[in-house]
């Protein structure tokens, strides 16, 4: 008598995992953190979002099982664009209650260390349309994922766009886990300075629109937007050559950006750098074990 074959296993939900885990922790901090008689400490309401946000991941994972690896796909990418951003703003509920520790003091002593200086007061020889510049391409920092993950399905088809996609939501999620660790504040919020950042024509409303709408300031280390912008390099530089080329300069003033216009520590952003490759990288490998499709190398677009 011949048994029955055994259906294959498909893919595995490897995006999904990473987000319970995330969310494991973030849960775990939100019930034992005291909040250290912060002011804004909510953790009930942090929770309750990463509870919903939750919800949301498992019927992710529940369509990649019961469905196909393709199935979840606009879903990752919703969690990616609206999920991401809300998380990170949640997490305002959250600190610097989990450890009210002031580590922007010992960052300042060791930018000083570094250059002499506190770096956010070069802005004052710096030129206004370079200034222009470099707060353009900080606000642009999302746009920049986005066209990584596009320019990746371009040139490379679903399957570059899927691990795109993964690369760039788990290494979001370890910058997050940076803020739980090291909650700290920038330089523009702890520091006076006798030379405001000034651009030509939207420097300032611009930079003012972005501290208007940031609500959790607590989120230095490691810099995100070093760690993201070169974490969208890579996955430019093997799927899509020709994009990365255009996006080169844009990432490189960026990267300056932070530093300069006040928005990271020296040590932020070396962190974040040295980051990059291993979490992207640690990304494809977790999605090489759980069998996803390969993604071949076409770096130019069809």
């Amino acid at each position: 008598m011949s048994s029955s074959p055994i259906p294959a296993v498909g893919p595995q939900p490897t995006s999904e995992r990473i987000w319970l885990v995330y969310i494991a922790c973030v849960l775990t901090v939100a019930v034992g953190a005291s909040g250290g008689g912060h002011d804004g400490h909510a953790p009930w309401l942090c929770a309750a979002f990463h509870v919903g946000l939750l919800a949301l991941v498992l019927w992710s994972r529940r369509l990649a099982l019961t469905r196909s690896h393709a199935a979840p796909r606009v879903l990752r990418a919703a969690l990616a664009v609206i999920g991401l951003p809300a998380t990170f703003t949640a997490l305002c509920w959250l600190l610097p209650g989990v450890h009210p520790e002031p580590y922007e003091w010992s960052f300042a002593a060791i930018d000083r260390g570094l250059v002499g200086v506190d770096p956010g007061a070069l802005v004052r020889e710096i030129p206004a349309w370079f200034v222009e510049a470099l707060q353009l391409c900080y606000a642009g920092f999302y746009v920049i994922c986005m066209l990584a993950a596009l320019g990746a399905g371009k040139a490379s088809g679903v399957a570059a766009f899927d691990r795109a996609v993964l690369m760039l939501v788990g290494s979001f999620l370890a910058s997050y886990l940076g803020y739980l660790l090291v909650p700290t504040l920038a330089p523009k919020c702890v520091l006076e300075f006798d030379h405001e950042v000034t651009g030509l024509w939207l420097a300032s409303p611009v930079r003012a629109s972005i501290d208007a709408s940031e609500a959790n300031p607590w989120d230095c280390f490691p810099s995100g937007h070093a760690m993201m912008s070169l974490t969208s390099l890579l996955i430019l530089w093997r799927w899509n050559r020709r994009w990365f080329v255009w996006l080169l300069l844009p990432v490189a003033l960026l990267i300056a950006s932070t530093i300069l216009l006040r928005y990271h520590w020296i040590v932020d952003v070396v962190a974040g750098v040295l980051l990059a490759w291993p979490v992207a990288r640690a990304c494809e490998l977790l999605a090489d074990r759980d069998g996803w499709p390969p993604a071949p190398r076409r770096v130019t677009p069809a």
